[in-house]
Order: C-alpha cells, then sequence, then structure tokens
C-alpha cells in the first residue's frame, strides 16, 4: 500500500507528519512522491489563520478531483479545530484525524481499509485525545538533510488573547527531559548535526511537572516574577540556586557525545529563563539564537495581548543576552522577533511606539504580519480593528526597518570563518561546464547553506562558492547535509556570500 503526504503548517506541525510516516511504515505502507499511486493521500493542515486554512482546504479538493483512486484524509490542527463542521461539509475527505494521541492513527488505517469487502461510507472522524507529547519513531525526516526539528512541549498555557493554538494543542505538556536526550542522541547517530528545539514556548518548558509548585509562584491574578519590575520579563534564577527546568534540560543535552548543535526556537519573552544564558554561553553546542515573539512595542497593546512585560523590561532582557554572548566564540548573540499589527485598538500612536521598539532592538531578523479575528480567542471580540488598508501600511513599515536592519546587524560576520550546514547544490548549467572542460579547470561550484545566525525556512541563506572535489569537514565530498567552514565575503540583501577558503 501506498500514501503521499502533502505537509502544511509549522515545525511542529512537520514533526506530527514524520510521526504519521513512521506509524504508516510500521504498518508496511511506503510512502510515495507521485500521488497518482497511492491509496491514501494524507493532508496535514494547519488550522491557524485564514490564509493557511484555505491552503489546506484547497488541497483537499484538488486531490479528490485529481486522485479519485485514493482515499483523502485530513489530518492535523485543521481536523482538530473543526472537526465537527468539516464532517458535514467537507465531503471530498474521506477521514478526518486530529492531532492529539497520534498513536491511534492505526485505528483510523483500519476504518478506511477495511479487511472485509464492505467499504465504509461517509467520512470517518476520529479525534483522539489530546494528551502528552506525540513521540516514536521518525524513519524520515521532512527537513533538509543534517537538520531535525525536536519537540519538547505541546500546547500552552500563556492565552495569548490573538492566539488559537491553545484551543488546537490544548494546555502545556512537557516531556520528560530523558526522553529528549535519548531522541536527539537518536539523531545525532543518524547524522543529524542541527537540532532545532520547538515547542509553543520553551520558556514554560517543565511548568507542568510540578503544578503546585507552578500555582504557588504564579498566583491566580498575581504579577510575574523579575527583579523588581512592575512588569518584568523573564524569569529570574531560583533562590534556592536550583536551575529552570530549561536549563536542566540543555544541561542534559550538552553532556551528550557526538558532533551536533542545538538552536531553540520561540521563547515567549514573560517567561525567558535567564538561566539558560550561562549553560549556553559555556557550551559552543548551543547557537546563541534567540526566537523571541515580542509581538507589539507598547504597553496597552502587550496588555491587550495578555502579555506581562512592557517594552523597557524586554529592551533590558535583550540587552542581557547579548552581554553573557560577549566573550563568545561566536561573539554575538543574535535576535529573531515577529510582530502582529493591525490588533484592536492599536492607533497611530501606539504603532508608532512599536516601530520604534523594533528599530532599538537592533534584530537580525523579524517577521510581522496582520491580525485576522479568529474564533475562539478574547480577541475575537475586541472592538476597533483597524483597517486592512491601515494594517498593511504598518506591516510595511515594519518590514522596511527590518529590511534597512538587517543587513547592517549581518555585516559583523564579514571577514569571519563560520561553519555552515549546506541544504542543496546548485545545477551548473551546460554552458559552465562545457567552459571548464575547455579549459581544463574543474568547475567552481554554488550551493546554498546555512550559518548558525539562520534558523531553516525563516531567514536569509549563505550563497556559498566552492571548487569541484572540495571536502566537508567528515571528509566527504560537499553535498545536501554537510558541514564546512566558509568565510564570510561579503553581504547580499538578506543573504550573505561566502567561499570555502
Amino acid at each position: 500500500m501506498l500514501f503521499f503526504l502533502d505537509q502544511y503548517g509549522c515545525a511542529k506541525n512537520q514533526v506530527d507528519g514524520e510521526l504519521l510516516i513512521g506509524i504508516l511504515c510500521e504498518k508496511g505502507w511506503t510512502r510515495t512522491d507521485e500521488p497518482e499511486r497511492a491509496d491514501l493521500i494524507i493532508i496535514n493542515s494547519c488550522g491557524f489563520i485564514e490564509s493557511a486554512k484555505k491552503e489546506s482546504l484547497d488541497a483537499v479538493m484538488t486531490a479528490r478531483a485529481a486522485y479519485p483512486q485514493a482515499k483523502v484524509l485530513l489530518a492535523g490542527c485543521l481536523s482538530e479545530r473543526y472537526a465537527d463542521d468539516l464532517a458535514e461539509s467537507l465531503s471530498e475527505a474521506d477521514a478526518l484525524f486530529g492531532n492529539g494521541d497520534l498513536s491511534r492513527f492505526p485505528e483510523l488505517l483500519d476504518k478506511l481499509f477495511p479487511t472485509g469487502s464492505t467499504d465504509p461510507t461517509g467520512t470517518t472522524v476520529l479525534r483522539p485525545q489530546i494528551c502528552g507529547v506525540p513521540e516514536g519513531a521518525r524513519p524520515e525526516l521532512l527537513s533538509f538533510p543534517g537538520s531535525a526539528y525536536v519537540k519538547i512541549t505541546e500546547g500552552c498555557d500563556n492565552c495569548c488573547t490573538f492566539c488559537a493554538i491553545p484551543l488546537i494543542r490544548g494546555p502545556l505538556r512537557s516531556r520528560p527531559i530523558e526522553r529528549i536526550v535519548s531522541e536527539i542522541a537518536g539523531l545525532v547517530s543518524r547524522g543529524v548535526w542541527e537540532i532545532n528545539l520547538i515547542g509553543q514556548d520553551l520558556g514554560s518548558y517543565g511548568k507542568d511537572f510540578d503544578e503546585t509548585a507552578a500555582d504557588s509562584e504564579h498566583p491566580a491574578g498575581g504579577e510575574h516574577p523579575g527583579a523588581g519590575d512592575q512588569h518584568p520579563a523573564g524569569s529570574e534564577h531560583p533562590a534556592d540556586g536550583t536551575l529552570s527546568p530549561l536549563a536542566e534540560l540543555l544541561s542534559a543535552i550538552g553532556r551528550l557525545p557526538g558532533d551536533f548543535r542545538i538552536r531553540l526556537l520561540y521563547i515567549h519573552p514573560d517567561n525567558f529563563p535567564r538561566d539558560i544564558l550561562p549553560v549556553m554561553a559555556a557550551n559552543t553546542r548551543f547557537f546563541p539564537y534567540f526566537d523571541i515573539p515580542f509581538q507589539a512595542g507598547e504597553e496597552t497593546i502587550l496588555r491587550s495581548m495578555n502579555r506581562r512585560g512592557n517594552p523597557d523590561a524586554y529592551l533590558r532582557l535583550v540587552a542581557d543576552i547579548r552581554s553573557a554572548f560577549t566573550e563568545s566564540p561566536y561573539g554575538m548573540a543574535v535576535l529573531r522577533t515577529t510582530f502582529l499589527v493591525g490588533f484592536p485598538r492599536e492607533t497611530d500612536e501606539t504603532f508608532e511606539k512599536t516601530a520604534r521598539f523594533l528599530a532599538s532592538l537592533r534584530s537580525v531578523w523579524s517577521g510581522a504580519f496582520i491580525w485576522s479575528r479568529e474564533e475562539g480567542t478574547a480577541a475575537a471580540d475586541y472592538p476597533r480593528a483597524p483597517t486592512k488598508k491601515i494594517a498593511q501600511k504598518r506591516l510595511d513599515t515594519l518590514l522596511e526597518i527590518q529590511r534597512r536592519m538587517t543587513p547592517e546587524e549581518l555585516a559583523f560576520f564579514v571577514g569571519k570563518r563560520v561553519e555552515v550546514l549546506v541544504e542543496e547544490l546548485i545545477p551548473l548549467s551546460d554552458e559552465e561546464v562545457a567552459e571548464s572542460e575547455k579549459n581544463g579547470i574543474p568547475p567552481s561550484r554554488l550551493a546554498l547553506a546555512r550559518a548558525w545566525f539562520q534558523a531553516p525556512e525563516v531567514d536569509g541563506s549563505v550563497v556559498l562558492q566552492f571548487d569541484e572535489g572540495s571536502r566537508d569537514s567528515r571528509g566527504n565530498p560537499v553535498a545536501p547535509g554537510s558541514v564546512v567552514e566558509a568565510l564570510i565575503m561579503q553581504v547580499n540583501g538578506i543573504d550573505v556570500e561566502a567561499v570555502l577558503p
């Protein structure tokens, strides 16, 4: 039996897709890249923003029309969020499967492909209970070679007023340290060099291990603990000298053998555990790359978003992060952030403060998005949202600020040697091959790669020039998945150009 996977959504959803592949392979299925041959087509959907929802639904209808021989399954966040409605309205899907307990996926397969002759009628719906963090074999990774995501939490308790994630993925659940460490060790043994830790908010990792203690630290309606700020950002080192759960996890990862690197993605600024900084600074396995979604730079809007911090506290957090890595071999810490514009009650004045806040961050990377009304969230009932035209103008303003900052910040790396992970080789043209043969000189090659200050898919690239026959750090020919030391020559927009010395 053959299956085809059409993957949508974020990195967390990608991990879920890889787990589904593992389950299917264990059941004797084979993945195909040719949907016309597939017995089962899986649309692993996103249910977070309107455009992504539409894209996933369009994929279902396209698959139904183009491949009538196959069963079409809508999996993932869209099914989890709207299963009841879609069971009635989306006749193009043979089945719906949520993102809860993925281990129950074989039950759905048995219903779709019964051993008897009777074919199921109507839409089969299976929405398993949301519990724990899905785990299992991932025989095939959907990342670029040499890179993988590792999910350390699932769900979220922050309840930002604009965000539907708690509605889709439930409350915070953290994986035990030993299981995360074991998974990373297994990936490293398979040749993975870059591990990206993901969750909705890594800073909240482990807060669910002891709910009683968490309740005592964060009483209902109380202020988040900090260093005397009325609205502090981040968490201080515990008074009893113990490490935060995230710092404990990073310490355990740092003790693993093998050649690998770790990047942390998505840390809520109000929950940032500062005690991870010395742990990371003391071990070059940890990239000093920090993805902190601030969302706004004005306090009344932050309160409307259910954010506890304020711009001054956030700037102090960023300063603390940067000061922790001034003596690091990496030379600096890199900041990525995101902002949400067009939020209800956003005025020209509040937006100007957000724009000035972004400029003061000196972030290397940032994204900006226009708020959309998501049913079930608190902000869905907020009044006075800016018009789409105004929101688009504000979006363009933030993107332009970052467009100017990125090359200025990337200039730091010019003239420096950095490890880069090769993602793909750029094929030589026939003319280039002919010219090299004519001159008897091995052709120069180009590759797209990423350095430590570039996260997968969201940041710029390293455009790498190297000679035919060049070798990577393991003595193998340069290929996707290779790690090489490159010399950064110049900045080109959001990318940098480099050579193998």
